[in-house]
């Protein structure tokens, strides 16, 4: 059984940097066969996003000040997807607008808010 007492739980031994984890968010959206996964460093500010159909990475793309807007996007087999992000780092969010299909039949059409900070 687990220590439940942290005076006396084990530390790790590697070191971790505190201030690197408080400025960093990081996560991931699925859409049916599509998911985006994101982090982003408040310090630089940067996104760094890549999406994957069926768990194949199709794109990847980063994210700034300068340049606040890109599309990820692919095609595995019967399925394609495309999602585009906008950064907005006044307001601290990150927006998508994703279409999913298959078959050519959208399965996702959506706009709204990947994250916030």
């Amino acid at each position: 059984m687990a220590d439940a007492n942290p005076t006396t739980a084990a530390t790790p031994n590697y070191p971790i940097d505190v201030a690197k984890l408080a400025n960093s968010i990081s996560g991931s959206k699925t859409w049916g066969p599509l998911t985006v996964n994101y982090s982003l460093d408040i310090t630089v500010p940067q996104v760094t996003a890549s999406a994957s159909l069926y768990g194949h990475t199709i794109d990847n793309i980063v994210l700034n000040p300068q340049n606040p807007k890109d599309t990820l996007g692919g095609s595995i087999g019967i399925a394609k997807a495309e999602v585009t992000l906008t950064a907005d780092f006044t307001k601290k969010e990150i927006d998508y607008d994703v279409d999913v299909e298959i078959f050519g039949h959208k399965l996702f059409d959506n706009t709204g808010v990947l994250f916030t900070w």
